[in-house]
């Protein structure tokens, strides 16, 4: 007896599979707005030294100033952590947006750009949208269509800006609410669709706290919209009222850098030692089973990924709406 199966390639940006073929009131403040972390175990001794650092960034304002198209989307992030109550990570056409019941489901670019940009600087995200347009023929801006856009606005310079983006290369530049961009090299996603039929194509998140260096990294607490957490999460804690399996939560992520531009080069998604997703022809520190590439991940299963899995990304940018 045969059985015919219909094979599907799949394209994946932030976690999120997609067929191949195919209230915005503000408050003043906001019980959400911390700046302090406590020491966690997933730190390393040197990143609980660094009080000083921590007290130096705490020095600074942790929100824009006021009036400005960045503190708009501060406002806006800030409103959506403090309102959530239910979240998980979904397609497109499974995203549902429900403000008075706290209910926020959607993929890393469309929390981003739907549910933050669209509701509160529309001109940023039209102008987003216009131009991701460019680049693919999404429903909404992905997370390639985010990175090509603003490395065209960089323009081959250290920073730069148009009328309603400042761009920006290093990772010392960025304050809190301002948008992380990762895209991941083409030649790698070719790879992973051949051999296994599904890739992923980068990532969109948030930045919540100025970096904080520790030995030859940077730590930074990033707000995100993925289909698992990062280190110290609240997608993982049971203290609060928020239903989280995925979705939009807080962590903790690691991230190093060239010595010139301070531009990142490599992240480390949820602890100090772990593994490194690097630019595509840099080494990982992970050396797993070849025959695990195409693993995936599920309940009570581990994945023992090789370096080819991680050694994935084309770049990273950071963008300030303005």
């Amino acid at each position: 007896m045969f059985i015919v199966m219909l094979m599907i390639i799949y394209l994946s940006g932030c976690g999120h599979t997609i067929d191949k073929k195919s209230g915005t009131a503000m408050t003043d403040a906001s019980d959400y707005e911390l700046i302090y972390e406590e020491a966690d175990a997933e730190s390393s001794v040197s990143d609980m030294d660094n009080d000083l650092l921590l007290k130096a960034a705490s020095s600074r304002n942790h929100r824009p100033a006021e009036g400005t198209a960045a503190r708009t989307f501060y406002d806006r992030l800030a409103y959506i952590m403090g309102n959530l109550r239910q979240t998980k990570y979904v397609h497109y056409n499974q995203k549902q947006l429900d403000e008075e019941n706290g209910i926020y489901k959607y993929d890393c670019s469309g929390f981003v750009g739907e549910f933050i940009l669209k509701q509160a600087l529309p001109k940023q995200y039209k102008d987003l949208a216009d131009n991701a347009k460019k680049f693919h023929d999404e429903k909404h801006p992905r997370a390639w269509g985010f990175y090509d856009y603003f490395n065209e606005i960089l323009a081959d310079k250290d920073e730069n800006s148009n009328g309603y983006w400042h761009v920006f290369k290093s990772i010392e530049k960025i304050q809190p609410g301002d948008i992380i961009v990762v895209k991941y090299d083409e030649k790698w996603q070719q790879k992973m669709i051949l051999n296994c039929k599904h890739s992923s194509t980068g990532h969109v998140m948030t930045a919540w706290s100025y970096p904080v260096k520790s030995d030859d990294e940077y730590w930074i607490y990033v707000i995100d919209s993925s289909g698992s957490g990062h280190a110290k999460d609240t997608r993982r804690t049971k203290f609060d009222d928020v239903t989280a399996e995925s979705g939009i939560g807080k962590g903790k992520m690691w991230y190093g850098v060239n010595s010139d531009d301070k531009r990142p080069v490599y992240y480390r998604w949820s602890s100090a030692g772990g593994c490194k997703y690097t630019i595509r022809d840099m080494s990982t520190n992970c050396k797993g089973k070849d025959d695990d590439l195409c693993c995936q991940k599920e309940k009570g299963k581990t994945c023992d990924y090789p370096s080819e899995y991680f050694e994935r990304l084309q770049g990273i940018i950071m963008a300030r709406p303005i």
